[in-house]
């Protein structure tokens, strides 16, 4: 036979019955143990509940009889004083106890010392109980005593002793009646609870002496217990179940209950009785266990000749199927077996069809691959290409994709060590993390990707690559420019804060040498140094002022400006910042030129474009800052640019000798982030500012350069309609304004707290200082004369200065505010329109300007100004 029939034979149909019947024998046989397992399991517990129950009821009855006893014999004894023992009726009364107590055996009188001076039933005896086990406690403690079972001297039976003590006067032992109870008739207690055939209740001591028996009590009573030998189980305090033996050697199962009286209640269960029923279920479950396997064993056997023949006929017509046909139904097929060759055809046509969908899946995969727009490619370890893309050749500057797979992934890293790293991570791990690289086009320009995959293993048992490419050149270039951006802006940040604390430091300066000039006498020679130091404080409140330009923290908006005394007014500023081999020219025109727009928006146009010309003349130059009134030029304009509108106009032009541009870069120069300086020296944004500015403000540029002939950038303004211009037009000042009001001075930098304090005091007026918005409000409520002004900081500690307003306005209705600041930030703008109004004294000041002020706050009156940058 060969090891194919061996093989058949081993695997048969019948072969497999006989292994599904014993399969299925095998749980019913598991289950029918179970079956028995617990049937005997709950038996037992039913036993041991039982047990305890009847134990529970035993135990109960002894207990009520001794408490019943202890009542009757206390009661008899209540009408007995202890006198009675000595006297003559004590045989009498004892008899009469025994009559009134029929349980009783015997009573028995006995004195302190323990001597019997009568008996119910014997008379007198010569006898003493001081010896008997129970009389040493009893005179220690008198109290109701249950004694130990012994054998009577007087009637020479097992009995247990009922001891009740008299008491005297003085509370001490005189004397006991003691009662003795049968222990036989003990065992009758037992009539009350009805057991069960074979059950059995016995009471022993806690030396395991038999005391009472609902079997055989004559026999048992005063025999001890023999050692358990099976097994103990404490279910509760005092309760417990067992196994073993009784006295007669029957297996029992025991429920113990022990008492008070320090006995123990033995409940037992025929072991028998217990597994009766549940032999009798094993016996039954058996019987009908083997039933179902013999029938199971008959119906396989009849399936199987049916299923036998059916698959006979079966084989031999699926030798005549040809490839591509399906297999024809034997007629007589069982329905079971027509079920299967209907699966088998149906797999035939599943298997057409998922062929022809894996071919179509193996298209749409090649189409995704070809036409994605990420590079995608599939490499081995031993850097060969085994598939790319053509986005991945383009990116990478190939011709083709064939040119590509020539080259290798080896020559793409500008590091091959990096590749070599890569590699050996990934195959140790089987992961390929994102990885940002520097690769090389085929021109060798370097290019930044980021990669990623997986590593599998290939039909052919290799271990390959499969990656996705992006090109994140540009993304890497505008972080960068993204990080010099936010550079710049904390260079602003910085430059703001700077500016505040030094309009502090001028507004401190500049007071005291006006205050100390104010106290030299005409001629003194100190009063020009006083000038000297009086003129660069105000040089350096111009170069603060533009500081706060610059970090965009002064308030702003739209203005009717002239852009000739702007230009005039940025000119001591640029000219340090071109350096010296820049020459600096500035036309103008005699006539106002008036544009609506922000200062400092303006300031940053110039600033910006003079810049930048300054960095085109490396070697040095000349830079022309030119305004003029014109009307719009006729014709199209750029359409890069914003388009002209009709009607007049201010030009300002900026015109430089330097490189100048190509017309390559002249398209591109009002690009985000376009620069043609080196990444660390330029951000791009400067001319594509200028432009958005330009555009928020209705005009247009126009730009002229050429290579080696320098550039000139021309700015076309709408004019502004007609209405007065807004400079930096400061309050009048009052000269000489003084007063005798009460002032309350606010401001958390002490040098400028007392500069302040003592200009207005030099003035007459009476000055209040606080340190904070919370002291001032402090100082208010304390005043004992109201204060006629506050004179606040904005910016402030725990309470700012709109704030303290806020607070004034209710806790002293009416008293005016003014504040002054050197620099506020944007929430206290947009929030608060006091601070853009005739109520803000901006620093730095001078004492002239600052009496002026608080003159013109205290009478009510506004600054007619509305500069504040």
């Amino acid at each position: 036979m060969s090891d194919r029939a061996k093989t058949a034979k081993t695997y048969s149909l019948r072969g497999q019955l006989i292994t599904l019947i014993v399969a299925l024998a095998i749980p019913l046989v598991a289950l029918q143990g179970w079956w028995s397992y617990h049937g005997y399991r709950d038996a037992r517990a039913h036993a041991e509940t039982a047990a305890l129950a009847f134990a529970d009821a035993a135990s109960l009855g002894v207990m009520q009889f001794f408490r019943q006893s202890e009542e009757l014999m206390m009661a008899a004894m209540s009408d007995f004083g202890p006198e009675w023992i000595v006297s003559g009726r004590c045989d009498v009364g004892v008899a009469r106890m025994v009559d009134l107590l029929p349980f009783l055996v015997n009573a028995l009188a006995v004195d302190r010392e323990g001597r019997v001076v009568c008996s119910a039933t014997l008379g007198p005896p010569d006898a003493t109980a001081s010896e008997w086990p129970w009389f040493p406690d009893m005179r220690e403690e008198p109290r109701f005593t249950i004694g130990d079972p012994a054998r009577g001297d007087f009637t020479d039976s097992w009995i247990i002793p009922l001891v009740a003590p008299f008491i005297d006067s003085e509370g001490a032992f005189a004397g006991a009646i003691v009662g003795t109870v049968s222990l036989l008739e003990l065992s009758d207690l037992f009539g009350g609870v009805i057991l069960p055939e074979d059950y059995l209740i016995t009471v022993a001591t806690a030396d395991r002496v038999v005391v009472a028996r609902s079997h055989a009590a004559e026999e048992w009573i005063g025999r001890s217990l023999p050692d358990n030998t099976g097994s103990d189980r404490v279910v509760g305090p005092g309760r417990t179940v067992a196994t073993g033996p009784d006295l007669a050697g029957v297996d029992r199962t025991w429920g113990q209950v022990a008492t008070d009286a320090g006995w123990v209640i033995y409940a037992g269960v025929p072991e028998a009785v217990i597994y009766a029923p549940a032999l009798a279920d094993v016996k039954r479950n058996a019987v009908l266990t083997l039933a179902l396997i013999l029938l199971g064993i008959a119906f396989a056997g009849r399936s199987y000749r049916r299923i036998a023949r059916a698959l006979h006929e079966l084989a031999e017509k699926t030798r005549t199927v040809r490839s591509g046909d399906i297999v024809p139904l034997p007629l007589g097929t069982p329905s079971e077996v027509t079920e299967v060759v209907e699966q088998f055809n149906e797999t035939l046509r599943e298997r057409d069809r998922a062929q022809a969908a894996e071919h179509a899946a193996l298209e749409r995969y090649e189409s995704l691959f070809d036409n994605a727009v990420f590079g995608l490619y599939i490499s081995s370890a031993d850097d060969r290409f085994l598939q790319v893309n053509p986005a991945l050749a383009s990116m990478l500057g190939y011709e083709s994709v064939d040119a590509l797979m020539e080259a290798g992934p080896r020559g793409l890293y500008a590091n091959p060590r990096v590749r070599e790293e890569h590699l050996r991570e990934s195959l140790a791990s089987g992961i390929v993390p994102l990885h940002e690289i520097q690769w090389l086009r085929s021109d060798g320009v370097p290019i930044t990707v980021r990669t990623g995959g997986k590593v599998i293993t290939s039909a052919q048992g290799e271990r390959v690559f499969e990656m996705i490419v992006q090109d994140i050149t540009d993304e890497k270039r505008i972080e960068d420019e993204l990080r010099q951006t936010q550079k710049m802006e904390a260079i602003g940040q910085l430059a703001g804060g700077i500016a505040h604390d030094f309009n502090n430091l001028l507004t401190v300066i500049g007071g005291n040498v006006e205050l100390l000039d104010d106290e030299l006498e005409e001629g003194n020679d100190l009063r020009e140094d006083l000038d000297q130091i009086a003129k660069a404080t105000r040089r350096a409140a111009s170069v603060t002022k533009r500081l706060l330009a610059f970090s965009r923290k002064q308030p702003r908006g739209e203005r009717c400006l002239d852009v000739n005394e702007v230009i005039a007014d940025l000119k001591q500023m640029l000219v340090p910042l071109i350096g010296e081999n820049v020459t600096l020219v500035t036309e103008g025109t005699p006539e106002p030129l008036p544009i609506s727009i922000d200062p400092g928006e303006l300031e940053q146009i110039v600033l910006n474009l003079v810049l930048n010309s300054r960095d085109a003349m490396p070697e040095g130059g000349s830079i022309v800052i030119q305004t003029r009134a014109a009307r719009a030029q006729a014709g199209e304009p750029d359409p890069k640019l914003d388009p002209g509108a009709a009607g007049d106009g201010v030009i300002l032009s900026v015109e430089d000798t330097g490189a100048g541009m190509d017309a390559d870069t002249q398209e591109r120069i009002f690009e985000p982030f376009f620069t043609t300086k080196p990444m660390e020296a330029g951000t791009g944004l400067g001319l594509s500012t200028v432009y958005g500015i330009v555009k928020r403000a209705g005009g247009r540029i126009d730009v002229t350069s050429a290579l080696g002939s320098g550039t000139t950038i021309e700015i076309w303004f709408p004019l502004a309609e007609l209405g007065p211009l807004q400079g930096p037009v400061r309050a009048p000042i009052v000269e000489g304004a003084r007063g005798t009001e009460t002032v309350l001075v606010v401001e958390d930098d002490d040098l400028v707290r007392r500069f302040v304090r003592r200009a207005l005091e030099d003035s007459g007026f009476t000055v209040l200082v606080a340190v904070d918005g919370q002291d001032a409000i402090e100082r208010i409520e304390s005043a004992s004369e109201p204060v006629d002004l506050v004179l606040t900081d904005v910016v402030m500690p725990r309470v700012t200065g709109p704030e303290l307003a806020d607070r004034v306005a209710l806790v002293a209705p009416g008293t005016p505010v003014l504040f002054m600041s050197g620099y506020m930030d944007e929430p206290f703008l947009a929030t608060d329109k006091r601070l853009h109004s005739g109520d803000l004294l901006q620093k730095p000041f001078s004492a002239a300007e600052l009496r002026s002020r608080v003159r013109l706050a205290l009478d009510g009156q506004r600054a007619t100004s509305t500069e504040t940058s």
